[in-house]
C-alpha cells in the first residue's frame, strides 16, 4: 500500500533507552504509515472505494496486515496530511510480503489508482510498543504527542513507570489503548522528538470520557508523576481513525 503517512518507522536495533541486563526488552511489532493530501477532485470517498479493491486482493492472500486511514481532527497549521495511512503486520518479514504483493501487476494496477487520488510524500516505518492493550480495534480516535526522553532516562524506569499506570487505569471504565512509536527508516527532520506516545479510544463518546478523567479525574496528576522525570511530550493531536483492514493475528 502506497498511500503515505507523516512520521512513521521501524527502528530496533537502535533502541535509544538501554535496558539493564537482568531487564527484558519489551516486543516490538511492525508499522507503516504514509502521508498523503488528496489530489484535485479527490476524496475521502475515492479513496474508500480504491480500498475496497485492494482488500478484495489482498483476501485472495494469507497476509496479516491490519490497516487503518487517519483523518485530523484536532490539530493546527503544522498538520500537512490530509490522511494517514497506518499498517501493522506481527512481524516485517509479513509486512514485507505484503509490499511485495504491490509490485505483481495486479498490485501494480491498484497502486496507480492510489497514485491519482492522493499524492504522498513520506513514507516511514516504526517500532510499535504496546503499553496497554486495546480491547477494540476498529474505528475510533486517537491521540498522538511527541514525546523527547530526559537525560538518563532507562527502560527499567520507563517499564516500571507503565505498570503503574495500568494499575492506575484499572480502576477506572478506559477500554483504549496505549503504545509508543520508535521512529526508525524513512522518518522526515521535521520529527525531531525520540517517539510518538499513541492514545486510543473506540469512540468518540470515549476520547471525551478519557479526557475527563485525565483533566478532571487525576489522570494528567498521575501520568506526570509517573512519567514527568522521564520524558517531555508536546504537540498533541488528535485524530479520527477509519478502520480499513483488521487482521486476526494482529
Amino acid at each position: 500500500m502506497k498511500t503515505k503517512i507523516t512520521f512513521l518507522t521501524i527502528f530496533l536495533l537502535s533502541f535509544s533507552v538501554m535496558a539493564d541486563d537482568h531487564m527484558e526488552n519489551p516486543t516490538f511489532f511492525p508499522l507503516e504509515g504514509f502521508a498523503c493530501n488528496f489530489n484535485s477532485g479527490k476524496d475521502m470517498g475515492d479513496l474508500l472505494k480504491t480500498t475496497e479493491k485492494w482488500n478484495d486482493y489482498v483476501d485472495g492472500s494469507d497476509l496479516q496486515y491490519s490497516a487503518w486511514i487517519f483523518t485530523p481532527y484536532f490539530y493546527s497549521e503544522d498538520m500537512p496530511a490530509d490522511t494517514i495511512w497506518i499498517g501493522i503486520s506481527p512481524t516485517w518479514e509479513e509486512m514485507m510480503k505484503g509490499a511485495e504483493m504491490m509490485v505483481t501487476p495486479e498490485g501494480q494496477k491498484i497502486q496507480a489508482e492510489f497514485d491519482r487520488i492522493s499524492d504522498c510524500y513520506d513514507h516511514t516505518n516504526w517500532g510499535l510498543e504496546i503499553v496497554r492493550p486495546s480491547a477494540s480495534l476498529g474505528d475510533g480516535m486517537v491521540t498522538m504527542q511527541w514525546c523527547t526522553l530526559n537525560e538518563g532516562t532507562t527502560n527499567d524506569q520507563i517499564l516500571a513507570a507503565d505498570k503503574k499506570l495500568n494499575a492506575f487505569m484499572d480502576q477506572g471504565s478506559s477500554t483504549g489503548g496505549i503504545s509508543r512509536w520508535w521512529p526508525g527508516s524513512g522518518i522526515p527532520s521535521r520529527f525531531d522528538a525520540d517517539l510518538l506516545w499513541v492514545q486510543s479510544a473506540e469512540s468518540m463518546t470515549a476520547w471525551g470520557r478519557g479526557a475527563d478523567q485525565a483533566v478532571n479525574g487525576g489522570g494528567n496528576q498521575v501520568a506526570q508523576e509517573l512519567y514527568g522525570e522521564l520524558m517531555t511530550c508536546t504537540n498533541r493531536e488528535v485524530f479520527l481513525a477509519d478502520a480499513v483492514r483488521i487482521s486476526d493475528q494482529n
